[in-house]
């Protein structure tokens, strides 16, 4: 309720509601689009874990898992490659799995 209040307040000072759209124009766009280009320029290469694990069931004694983590952009590409040439076949993956990071 409070900032309802003050909202009411501030829309009614003209004056004021000019210079923050005047502080747009100088201070946050040229602000903003170098401060985008620095985070968005940047990549972090995933940390990689490979373990083999034992399954309950199937037809294998054990499989190998391949984790990726922390890792910037969002978008990463994992393949699996048996004596230099990429697996297609008899290769499982799953979709990113959150986790807050």
């Amino acid at each position: 309720e409070f900032g309802v209040k003050q909202a009411e307040n501030w829309n009614k000072d003209q004056a004021l509601v000019q210079g923050l759209k005047a502080a747009v124009d100088t201070f946050c766009r040229p602000n903003a689009q170098t401060v985008d280009s620095s985070v968005r320029d940047k990549t972090v290469k995933p940390k990689v874990k490979l373990s083999s694990v034992k399954q309950a069931e199937g037809n294998h004694p054990a499989v190998l898992m391949c984790s990726a983590y922390e890792f910037y952009p969002k978008k990463i590409k994992v393949s699996w490659l048996r004596d230099g040439k990429l697996m297609t076949s008899e290769v499982t993956s799953t979709m990113e799995m959150a986790d807050g990071d």
